[in-house]
Protein backbone atom coordinates (compact mmCIF):
# COMPACT_ATOMS: atom_id res chain seq x y z
CA UNK A 1 0.00 0.00 0.00
CA UNK A 2 2.81 2.51 0.55
CA UNK A 3 4.31 2.31 -2.83
CA UNK A 4 1.84 4.67 -5.10
CA UNK A 5 2.76 7.66 -2.81
CA UNK A 6 6.71 6.93 -3.33
CA UNK A 7 5.86 6.62 -7.32
CA UNK A 8 3.54 9.81 -7.26
CA UNK A 9 6.39 12.00 -5.73
CA UNK A 10 8.80 11.00 -8.10
CA UNK A 11 6.31 11.40 -11.01
CA UNK A 12 6.13 15.06 -9.52
CA UNK A 13 9.86 15.73 -9.29
CA UNK A 14 10.33 14.67 -12.57
CA UNK A 15 7.69 17.05 -13.82
CA UNK A 16 9.17 19.82 -11.48
CA UNK A 17 12.95 18.83 -13.09
CA UNK A 18 11.04 19.03 -16.83
CA UNK A 19 9.47 22.43 -16.24
CA UNK A 20 12.78 23.93 -15.43
CA UNK A 21 14.56 22.40 -17.85
CA UNK A 22 14.79 25.21 -21.48
CA UNK A 23 12.60 23.87 -24.32
CA UNK A 24 13.73 24.19 -27.70
CA UNK A 25 11.53 26.97 -28.46
CA UNK A 26 14.19 29.26 -26.76
CA UNK A 27 16.91 28.18 -29.25
CA UNK A 28 18.77 27.73 -26.33
CA UNK A 29 21.95 24.51 -26.48
CA UNK A 30 21.66 21.78 -23.86
CA UNK A 31 24.42 21.73 -21.19
CA UNK A 32 26.50 19.91 -22.39
CA UNK A 33 26.32 18.08 -18.91
CA UNK A 34 23.22 16.92 -20.01
CA UNK A 35 21.89 14.42 -21.57
CA UNK A 36 19.25 11.83 -22.40
CA UNK A 37 21.40 9.04 -20.61
CA UNK A 38 21.72 11.41 -17.93
CA UNK A 39 18.02 11.53 -17.29
CA UNK A 40 17.95 7.87 -17.13
CA UNK A 41 20.74 7.42 -14.84
CA UNK A 42 18.90 10.24 -12.77
CA UNK A 43 15.47 7.62 -13.06
CA UNK A 44 17.93 4.43 -11.76
CA UNK A 45 19.64 5.99 -9.00
CA UNK A 46 16.14 7.01 -7.70
CA UNK A 47 14.78 3.79 -8.62
CA UNK A 48 17.47 2.23 -6.61
CA UNK A 49 16.84 4.45 -3.69
CA UNK A 50 13.70 3.47 -3.16
CA UNK A 51 13.86 -0.16 -3.39
CA UNK A 52 15.48 -1.09 0.12
CA UNK A 53 12.53 0.73 1.91
CA UNK A 54 9.89 -1.38 -0.26
CA UNK A 55 11.76 -4.28 0.36
CA UNK A 56 11.68 -3.81 4.30
CA UNK A 57 8.08 -3.48 3.78
CA UNK A 58 7.48 -7.54 2.62
CA UNK A 59 6.49 -9.54 5.71
CA UNK A 60 9.32 -12.45 6.07
CA UNK A 61 7.47 -15.89 5.75
CA UNK A 62 6.85 -17.49 9.24
CA UNK A 63 7.24 -21.15 9.67
CA UNK A 64 4.98 -23.78 11.44
CA UNK A 65 6.89 -25.15 13.93
CA UNK A 66 6.89 -29.13 13.85
CA UNK A 67 5.56 -30.88 16.47
CA UNK A 68 8.14 -32.77 18.53
CA UNK A 69 8.43 -36.65 18.04
CA UNK A 70 8.25 -38.36 21.44
CA UNK A 71 10.41 -42.16 20.76
CA UNK A 72 9.03 -44.29 23.08
CA UNK A 73 11.46 -46.42 24.59
CA UNK A 74 11.20 -50.60 24.26
CA UNK A 75 11.37 -52.25 27.82
CA UNK A 76 13.44 -55.18 27.74
CA UNK A 77 11.87 -58.73 28.20
CA UNK A 78 12.82 -60.84 30.47
CA UNK A 79 15.16 -63.56 30.25
CA UNK A 80 13.27 -66.67 29.68
CA UNK A 81 13.37 -68.95 32.05
CA UNK A 82 13.70 -72.81 31.63
CA UNK A 83 11.20 -75.11 33.13
CA UNK A 84 12.56 -77.87 34.64
CA UNK A 85 12.27 -81.62 33.51
CA UNK A 86 9.79 -83.52 36.25
CA UNK A 87 11.21 -86.58 37.52
CA UNK A 88 9.09 -89.28 35.77
CA UNK A 89 7.81 -88.25 32.18
CA UNK A 90 8.47 -91.16 28.78
CA UNK A 91 7.63 -90.11 25.16
CA UNK A 92 6.32 -92.39 22.78
CA UNK A 93 9.24 -93.42 20.31
CA UNK A 94 7.47 -96.58 18.21
CA UNK A 95 5.30 -99.43 17.90
CA UNK A 96 7.52 -102.49 17.79
CA UNK A 97 4.46 -105.11 17.03
CA UNK A 98 1.08 -104.23 16.27
CA UNK A 99 0.70 -100.98 14.79
CA UNK A 100 -2.85 -99.10 14.91
CA UNK A 101 -5.40 -101.25 12.74
CA UNK A 102 -3.38 -104.34 12.62
CA UNK A 103 -6.37 -106.67 11.62
CA UNK A 104 -7.13 -109.96 14.14
CA UNK A 105 -9.14 -112.69 13.76
CA UNK A 106 -11.11 -113.39 16.85
CA UNK A 107 -10.16 -114.61 20.14
CA UNK A 108 -6.28 -114.26 18.29
CA UNK A 109 -3.68 -114.08 20.83
CA UNK A 110 -0.77 -111.65 20.24
CA UNK A 111 1.70 -109.53 21.89
CA UNK A 112 1.69 -105.33 21.89
CA UNK A 113 5.18 -104.12 22.10
CA UNK A 114 5.74 -100.50 22.69
CA UNK A 115 9.31 -98.52 22.23
CA UNK A 116 9.32 -95.85 25.50
CA UNK A 117 11.77 -93.43 25.99
CA UNK A 118 12.53 -92.18 29.68
CA UNK A 119 12.34 -88.34 29.45
CA UNK A 120 12.27 -87.56 33.24
CA UNK A 121 15.09 -87.21 35.44
CA UNK A 122 14.62 -90.27 37.19
CA UNK A 123 15.82 -93.62 36.47
CA UNK A 124 13.15 -96.04 35.67
CA UNK A 125 13.81 -99.39 37.60
CA UNK A 126 11.78 -102.69 38.27
CA UNK A 127 9.70 -101.22 40.36
CA UNK A 128 7.65 -99.04 37.53
CA UNK A 129 4.90 -100.66 36.34
CA UNK A 130 2.86 -100.74 32.75
CA UNK A 131 -0.62 -100.01 34.16
CA UNK A 132 -3.69 -100.99 32.13
CA UNK A 133 -5.71 -97.54 32.26
CA UNK A 134 -9.02 -97.54 30.40
CA UNK A 135 -11.04 -98.57 27.09
CA UNK A 136 -11.11 -102.13 25.59
CA UNK A 137 -8.92 -104.61 27.99
CA UNK A 138 -8.38 -107.34 25.80
CA UNK A 139 -8.30 -110.04 27.95
CA UNK A 140 -6.78 -108.63 30.95
CA UNK A 141 -8.08 -107.74 34.19
CA UNK A 142 -9.52 -103.97 35.35
CA UNK A 143 -6.40 -102.86 36.74
CA UNK A 144 -3.74 -105.06 35.51
CA UNK A 145 -0.10 -103.65 36.18
CA UNK A 146 3.40 -105.77 35.26
CA UNK A 147 7.08 -104.45 35.54
CA UNK A 148 8.07 -102.07 33.05
CA UNK A 149 11.60 -103.32 33.37
CA UNK A 150 13.69 -106.01 34.40
CA UNK A 151 16.80 -103.67 35.06
CA UNK A 152 16.95 -100.39 34.72
CA UNK A 153 16.20 -96.98 32.19
CA UNK A 154 18.01 -93.92 32.59
CA UNK A 155 17.26 -90.66 31.75
CA UNK A 156 17.70 -90.63 27.79
CA UNK A 157 17.04 -94.61 27.81
CA UNK A 158 14.68 -96.62 26.18
CA UNK A 159 12.68 -99.47 26.93
CA UNK A 160 10.66 -102.24 25.07
CA UNK A 161 7.87 -103.18 27.18
CA UNK A 162 5.45 -106.10 25.95
CA UNK A 163 2.17 -107.18 26.92
CA UNK A 164 0.43 -110.23 25.97
CA UNK A 165 -3.25 -109.84 25.10
CA UNK A 166 -6.16 -111.59 23.24
CA UNK A 167 -8.66 -110.17 20.54
CA UNK A 168 -11.93 -109.62 21.49
CA UNK A 169 -14.24 -112.56 19.85
CA UNK A 170 -16.84 -109.68 18.24
CA UNK A 171 -15.43 -108.06 14.78
CA UNK A 172 -15.29 -104.47 15.17
CA UNK A 173 -12.46 -101.90 16.38
CA UNK A 174 -10.80 -101.62 19.37
CA UNK A 175 -8.96 -99.51 21.70
CA UNK A 176 -6.75 -100.03 24.69
CA UNK A 177 -5.27 -97.10 26.77
CA UNK A 178 -2.45 -98.41 29.24
CA UNK A 179 0.22 -95.66 31.42
CA UNK A 180 3.12 -96.09 33.84
CA UNK A 181 3.31 -95.74 37.76
CA UNK A 182 6.47 -95.18 39.99
CA UNK A 183 7.13 -97.17 43.01
CA UNK A 184 5.40 -94.49 45.06
CA UNK A 185 1.97 -95.27 43.34
CA UNK A 186 2.03 -91.83 41.11
CA UNK A 187 0.83 -92.54 37.76
CA UNK A 188 2.38 -90.62 35.34
CA UNK A 189 2.57 -91.06 31.41
CA UNK A 190 3.49 -89.12 27.90
CA UNK A 191 5.01 -85.49 28.25
CA UNK A 192 2.04 -85.07 25.01
CA UNK A 193 -0.57 -86.99 26.58
CA UNK A 194 -1.23 -89.30 29.47
CA UNK A 195 -2.05 -92.61 27.83
CA UNK A 196 -0.32 -94.58 24.89
CA UNK A 197 -2.76 -97.23 23.39
CA UNK A 198 -3.18 -100.34 20.99
CA UNK A 199 -5.70 -100.13 18.58
CA UNK A 200 -6.92 -103.65 16.74
CA UNK A 201 -9.71 -104.45 14.17
CA UNK A 202 -11.20 -107.32 14.63
CA UNK A 203 -12.34 -109.35 11.87
CA UNK A 204 -13.81 -112.55 10.40
CA UNK A 205 -11.80 -112.46 7.11
CA UNK A 206 -8.44 -111.26 9.14
CA UNK A 207 -4.66 -112.08 8.56
CA UNK A 208 -3.52 -115.14 10.46
CA UNK A 209 0.49 -115.71 11.66
CA UNK A 210 1.62 -119.06 11.79
CA UNK A 211 4.99 -120.10 13.10
CA UNK A 212 5.80 -123.73 11.67
CA UNK A 213 8.60 -124.94 13.41
CA UNK A 214 11.21 -128.00 11.72
CA UNK A 215 9.52 -131.36 12.31
CA UNK A 216 11.46 -133.23 14.75
CA UNK A 217 12.37 -137.22 13.21
CA UNK A 218 11.85 -135.39 9.41
CA UNK A 219 14.22 -132.99 9.40
CA UNK A 220 18.25 -133.71 9.62
CA UNK A 221 21.88 -133.71 8.42
CA UNK A 222 23.04 -135.92 5.44
CA UNK A 223 26.85 -135.93 5.34
CA UNK A 224 28.71 -136.40 2.03
CA UNK A 225 30.02 -140.12 2.51
CA UNK A 226 26.22 -141.12 3.31
CA UNK A 227 26.14 -140.25 7.22
CA UNK A 228 22.92 -139.68 8.58
CA UNK A 229 21.47 -137.94 11.74
CA UNK A 230 18.11 -136.79 13.06
CA UNK A 231 19.54 -135.26 16.03
CA UNK A 232 21.64 -132.63 14.78
CA UNK A 233 20.73 -129.96 12.20
CA UNK A 234 24.09 -128.60 10.81
CA UNK A 235 25.29 -127.35 7.24
CA UNK A 236 28.73 -127.20 6.07
CA UNK A 237 31.87 -129.29 6.03
CA UNK A 238 32.87 -131.74 8.73
CA UNK A 239 36.50 -132.20 10.02
CA UNK A 240 37.17 -134.88 7.53
CA UNK A 241 36.21 -132.70 4.85
CA UNK A 242 32.92 -134.31 3.82
CA UNK A 243 30.38 -131.82 2.96
CA UNK A 244 27.13 -131.18 5.02
CA UNK A 245 23.59 -130.47 3.98
CA UNK A 246 20.61 -129.95 5.94
CA UNK A 247 17.02 -131.08 5.13
CA UNK A 248 13.63 -129.18 6.86
CA UNK A 249 10.40 -130.64 6.79
CA UNK A 250 7.54 -128.26 7.86
CA UNK A 251 4.03 -129.59 8.46
CA UNK A 252 1.20 -127.00 6.96
CA UNK A 253 -1.28 -128.55 7.97
CA UNK A 254 -2.89 -126.19 10.40
CA UNK A 255 -2.94 -123.25 7.25
CA UNK A 256 -6.56 -123.44 6.10
CA UNK A 257 -6.41 -124.74 2.00
CA UNK A 258 -8.35 -121.63 1.64
CA UNK A 259 -6.21 -119.60 2.66
CA UNK A 260 -4.06 -116.94 0.88
CA UNK A 261 -0.37 -116.79 1.90
CA UNK A 262 0.59 -112.84 1.96
CA UNK A 263 4.47 -113.41 3.86
CA UNK A 264 6.83 -116.07 4.73
CA UNK A 265 9.34 -115.26 7.18
CA UNK A 266 12.56 -117.74 7.36
CA UNK A 267 13.77 -117.64 10.89
CA UNK A 268 17.24 -119.06 11.14
CA UNK A 269 18.47 -116.58 13.50
CA UNK A 270 19.75 -119.32 16.32
CA UNK A 271 22.94 -120.79 15.83
CA UNK A 272 26.04 -121.68 15.65
CA UNK A 273 29.49 -121.13 13.72
CA UNK A 274 32.24 -123.57 13.48
CA UNK A 275 35.15 -122.39 11.75
CA UNK A 276 34.55 -119.72 9.01
CA UNK A 277 32.17 -121.20 6.76
CA UNK A 278 31.39 -117.85 4.81
CA UNK A 279 34.78 -117.31 4.36
CA UNK A 280 35.36 -117.80 0.46
CA UNK A 281 34.79 -119.74 -1.88
CA UNK A 282 37.86 -121.60 -1.99
CA UNK A 283 39.86 -124.58 -1.03
CA UNK A 284 41.56 -122.29 1.70
CA UNK A 285 38.67 -119.24 1.65
CA UNK A 286 35.30 -121.22 3.01
CA UNK A 287 32.68 -122.43 1.58
CA UNK A 288 30.89 -119.35 0.06
CA UNK A 289 27.23 -118.55 0.83
CA UNK A 290 24.79 -120.34 2.50
CA UNK A 291 21.53 -121.49 0.46
CA UNK A 292 18.04 -122.48 0.82
CA UNK A 293 16.13 -124.92 -2.11
CA UNK A 294 12.48 -126.64 -2.11
CA UNK A 295 13.65 -130.25 -2.11
CA UNK A 296 10.56 -132.35 -1.49
CA UNK A 297 12.98 -135.16 -0.40
CA UNK A 298 9.83 -137.36 1.11
CA UNK A 299 11.39 -139.45 4.33
CA UNK A 300 14.93 -138.69 4.94
CA UNK A 301 17.40 -141.04 4.15
CA UNK A 302 21.28 -141.32 2.75
CA UNK A 303 20.32 -140.84 -0.35
CA UNK A 304 19.08 -137.27 -0.71
CA UNK A 305 22.70 -136.14 -0.65
CA UNK A 306 22.93 -133.13 -3.18
CA UNK A 307 25.89 -134.13 -5.21
CA UNK A 308 24.90 -131.63 -8.44
CA UNK A 309 25.28 -128.38 -9.15
CA UNK A 310 22.08 -126.61 -7.84
CA UNK A 311 20.24 -123.75 -9.49
CA UNK A 312 18.56 -120.71 -7.97
CA UNK A 313 18.41 -120.74 -4.29
CA UNK A 314 15.49 -120.03 -2.84
CA UNK A 315 16.74 -117.02 -0.70
CA UNK A 316 20.83 -117.55 0.28
CA UNK A 317 22.92 -115.72 3.53
CA UNK A 318 26.82 -114.86 2.68
CA UNK A 319 27.85 -113.85 6.26
CA UNK A 320 27.01 -114.44 9.44
CA UNK A 321 25.49 -111.15 10.08
CA UNK A 322 22.93 -111.49 7.62
CA UNK A 323 22.29 -114.69 8.84
CA UNK A 324 20.97 -113.11 12.10
CA UNK A 325 18.40 -111.30 10.25
CA UNK A 326 14.51 -112.42 9.98
CA UNK A 327 14.00 -113.10 6.17
CA UNK A 328 11.00 -112.84 3.88
CA UNK A 329 11.05 -114.16 1.09
CA UNK A 330 8.49 -114.47 -1.70
CA UNK A 331 9.52 -117.67 -3.78
CA UNK A 332 8.64 -119.47 -0.21
CA UNK A 333 5.08 -117.80 0.04
CA UNK A 334 4.65 -118.88 -3.76
CA UNK A 335 5.94 -123.13 -3.33
CA UNK A 336 3.51 -122.54 -0.08
CA UNK A 337 0.81 -121.24 -1.78
CA UNK A 338 1.21 -124.00 -4.53
CA UNK A 339 1.17 -126.82 -1.64
CA UNK A 340 -1.85 -125.91 -0.22
CA UNK A 341 -4.78 -128.45 -0.26
CA UNK A 342 -2.22 -130.67 -1.93
CA UNK A 343 0.39 -131.76 0.49
CA UNK A 344 0.85 -131.31 4.23
CA UNK A 345 4.23 -130.69 4.28
CA UNK A 346 6.99 -128.20 2.79
CA UNK A 347 10.52 -129.47 3.12
CA UNK A 348 13.84 -127.52 1.96
CA UNK A 349 17.27 -128.10 1.47
CA UNK A 350 20.09 -126.01 2.59
CA UNK A 351 23.68 -126.34 1.43
CA UNK A 352 27.14 -123.84 0.46
CA UNK A 353 26.78 -124.37 -3.25
CA UNK A 354 30.15 -123.31 -4.19
CA UNK A 355 32.31 -126.25 -2.71
CA UNK A 356 31.17 -129.45 -0.22
CA UNK A 357 34.70 -128.81 1.73
CA UNK A 358 37.72 -126.45 2.16
CA UNK A 359 39.82 -129.49 2.49
CA UNK A 360 41.50 -128.34 5.73
CA UNK A 361 40.48 -130.70 8.02
CA UNK A 362 38.81 -128.48 10.35
CA UNK A 363 34.53 -127.89 10.70
CA UNK A 364 33.68 -124.96 8.83
CA UNK A 365 29.78 -125.27 9.54
CA UNK A 366 26.49 -123.74 10.91
CA UNK A 367 24.39 -125.16 13.56
CA UNK A 368 20.58 -124.14 13.53
CA UNK A 369 18.42 -124.56 16.57
CA UNK A 370 14.79 -124.33 16.21
CA UNK A 371 14.61 -123.17 12.67
CA UNK A 372 11.14 -122.02 11.03
CA UNK A 373 8.90 -120.50 9.50
CA UNK A 374 6.44 -117.48 10.20
CA UNK A 375 3.91 -117.63 7.81
CA UNK A 376 0.75 -114.22 7.37
CA UNK A 377 -2.31 -115.66 5.51
CA UNK A 378 -5.81 -114.49 5.09
CA UNK A 379 -9.12 -116.61 4.76
CA UNK A 380 -12.07 -115.67 3.05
Amino acid sequence: MKRIPLLIAFVLALTLIGCNMPRATDNAPLPSDLSITHTYQTVEAEMTRLAPTATQNVLPPTSTPQPTLSIPTSTPLPPATATPLPCNLAAFEADVTVPDGTVMSPGQVFTKTWRLRNVGTCTWTSGYQLVFHQGDAMGVPAGYAQALTAGTVPPGGTVDVSVNLTAPMTPGTYRGYWRLREPGGQYFGLRNGGSFWVQIQVSTAAANTITLTAVAGESGTVRGDGGLTNTEIIVGDSSTNFGLQVFLSFNISAIPVTATITEVKIDFTNYTLFGNPFTGPGPTGGLGCLGVYQHDYGTLDAGDFFAGVPSGPNFEWCTAAALSEVATDNDFRVQLQAKLGVSNRLQARLQFPSVFTDNDGNADAVSLTNPRLIVSYTTP
